[in-house]
């Protein structure tokens, strides 16, 4: 928020002063504030909420459609959904800067497109391809390389769409909204989900759903909504006054200093000062980052592990309605619990967080080692969408705080390895061990598979707080250093 918006309500800055600042008094200046935004940011927005629903509309089934739809193994399906979902990162760091160059509405009409190719593709497979073979596979293969290209320019392009139809007052809260209108389209679709795939069997009220590939194609039509909106109301002239509406919209670019141009110049000599002040370097961030990945790995289990552990261990009711279960408490907990955990915490110091957080989102799944009972699998969605709120907003925050000056932007881009790493790579065990604890038509033994991956989760924390000392003593003397200089 702004100075301005400060001065503005004094109110809050008295309370802010007392103690506990209200997150909802914070919410309502910052939604105020957005009233005047151009048409181009509610555009931008709108496509963002369509592609949460369309996104995670399908990366909920995908491993499911691939063992009970397509004919593949666990392992198999698990593996290609990692391939899918580590494509993702790497077409954004590839798209990224093409989308850029395109522009915003550009570059979310390529991104509709290649949805759309995509994501047709796999429901039709199925009706022509032998279940389980080798064409089928590749074609899948490649049905998913387009719609994760897709992804590479959807998010890049609406992050820049609001930076760029935004000014000082309402770039914070835009990006907020973004993200919040992502967890809307998580939480839309699971409430419509379930009814597509398994019908709506109520009193009189009794229909069958379409399944799967329903759901599918649901998603796929939403993409078609997205490229419609995109094409007939987000125009050309509407972008251009858009980003001529918001202050500040042009950045300066400023010629380099002399030393960086002599340095490129000497290429060994660029490459030993990048390393030199490079994150890899910096053996604490390094730490940091990677002790923090088993616990990360709870996020993959959300489409990689829980709906065939949700349709095949639990009953018929709790299977039917899956999608409602995984998909809509989190994101609720995460929208609403941010602000106020936030506000409630931002005296604790950000490495006790971490520990804290990690520790309560990685407990809960020693739950399920209790067996599949209803009651521990929301406790330990609640639970874990808490642990998320107390450490995921930290994450980051401490990335940057561990930053030298002017190295944030790069200590940020390393933040993201271990989440790259661990959507590339866990679908290489989730399969092998779904298939040995919880097989489709069982035998099942579930709670060993649990019990594998809370230890896994739990050694975050553990790490945490054996580094505690070395980890903080560098941020110690890193500020030291700073305000010296």
């Amino acid at each position: 928020m702004s100075e301005n918006d400060h001065s503005e309500s004094t109110s809050s800055e008295e309370k802010e002063s007392k103690g506990i600042p209200n997150p909802f008094a914070e919410l309502a200046s910052s939604f105020r504030a957005l009233k005047g935004a151009p048409i181009g940011f509610w555009y931008t927005n709108f496509a963002y909420w369509l592609d949460g629903i369309s996104y995670f509309g399908m990366l909920t089934l995908l491993a499911m459609f691939f063992h009970d739809v397509a004919g593949l193994s666990d392992s198999t399906g698990h593996k290609l959904v990692s391939i899918y979902t580590g494509l993702i990162t790497g077409f954004m760091l590839i798209f990224g800067p093409v989308s850029d160059k395109l522009g915003v509405r550009r570059s979310l009409i390529i991104s509709a497109l290649l949805y759309i190719i995509g994501r047709s593709v796999l429901p039709l497979v199925p009706s022509f391809l032998l279940p389980g073979s080798i064409s089928m596979i590749l074609i899948c293969l490649v049905a998913l390389v387009v719609a994760a290209a897709g992804n590479g320019f959807m998010q890049p392009s609406c992050y820049a769409g609001v930076r760029k139809f935004s000014d000082e007052k309402t770039a914070a809260m835009g990006y907020g909204l973004l993200y919040a209108g992502m967890n809307l389209g998580i939480v839309i679709i699971g409430i419509i989900s379930p009814r597509i795939r398994t019908g709506i069997h109520i009193g009189s009220l009794d229909f069958d759903g379409f399944g799967i590939v329903g759901v599918f194609w649901f998603c796929v039509f939403v993409n078609v909504l997205m490229l419609l909106g995109l094409i007939f109301l987000f125009t050309n002239k509407i972008e251009r006054e858009s980003e001529q509406a918001s202050a500040g919209s042009t950045e300066k670019v400023e010629e380099p200093a002399r030393e960086d141009r002599q340095s490129s110049k000497n290429p060994l000599r660029a490459i030993a000062d990048w390393f030199k002040g490079a994150p890899i370097s910096d053996g604490r961030f390094m730490f940091f980052i990677f002790v923090l990945m088993p616990v990360q790995t709870l996020f993959a289990y959300q489409w990689l592990v829980l709906p065939q552990y949700v349709t095949r261990a639990y009953s018929q009711i709790v299977a039917d309605n899956m999608e409602s279960i995984v998909n809509i408490a989190n994101p609720l907990i995460i929208v609403l619990g941010v602000p106020v955990i936030t506000a409630l915490t931002r005296k604790v110091p950000v490495y006790r967080m971490m520990i804290i957080g990690s520790l309560v989102s990685a407990l809960p799944t020693f739950f399920f080692c209790l067996g599949p009972k209803f009651h521990l699998l929301m406790s330990y969605i609640i639970l874990f969408s808490l642990g998320e709120a107390m450490w995921q907003p930290r994450f980051l925050q401490f990335a940057a705080e561990l930053a030298p000056k002017g190295k944030t932007g790069a200590y940020i881009a390393y933040a993201n390895i271990p989440w790259f790493m661990i959507k590339a790579l866990a679908g290489l065990y989730t399969g092998k061990l779904m298939e040995s604890y919880c097989p489709a038509g069982g035998p099942f033994n579930t709670e060993t598979m649990w019990l594998i991956y809370g230890f896994i989760a739990v050694t975050s924390p553990v790490g945490l707080v054996l580094g505690s000392r070395w980890v903080e003593k560098g941020l110690k003397v890193r500020s030291e250093r700073a305000v010296e200089a």
